[in-house]
C-alpha cells in the first residue's frame, strides 16, 4: 500500500490559495461557491468533484484531470485501508478451453 497521500483539499490550499496570498472567502467568491464548502474541502472534509475540478481549473489555471486524478487516488488509498475486512476472494473459473 502507498503511503497516505494528501487530501486533495488540502492541495487547493497549499498550491492555489498561499501562494496567491488568497483568503478562503475571497477564493469562494471567485470560485463562486459558499466559504462553508470551500472551507470544508481544504480541511479535508468535502471531495472535490467533478464540477469542482472544471472550477479550480478554470479559477486557477489548472487542468481538470489533475484535480480529479488526485481525488481518485486518494479515495482509492482509502478503500484500500479496508481491503482485507471486506474477506472477498477472486472468482476461480475454468476457461472455455478446459470446458471442451
Amino acid at each position: 500500500m502507498i503511503h497516505k497521500p494528501k487530501h486533495p483539499g488540502l492541495m487547493v490550499k497549499s498550491l492555489c490559495l498561499e501562494p496567491l496570498n488568497l483568503s478562503v472567502t475571497q477564493a469562494a467568491k471567485l470560485l463562486k461557491i459558499s466559504r462553508p464548502n470551500l472551507s470544508k474541502l481544504i480541511n479535508g472534509h468535502l471531495n472535490i468533484s467533478p464540477e469542482m475540478a472544471v472550477r479550480l481549473s478554470i479559477v486557477f489555471n489548472t487542468s481538470e484531470e489533475i484535480w480529479i486524478n488526485l481525488q481518485a487516488n486518494y479515495d482509492l488509498w482509502k478503500a484500500q485501508k479496508v481491503k482485507n475486512k471486506l474477506r472477498l476472494q477472486a472468482f476461480a473459473h475454468k476457461s472455455i478451453a478446459q470446458n471442451n
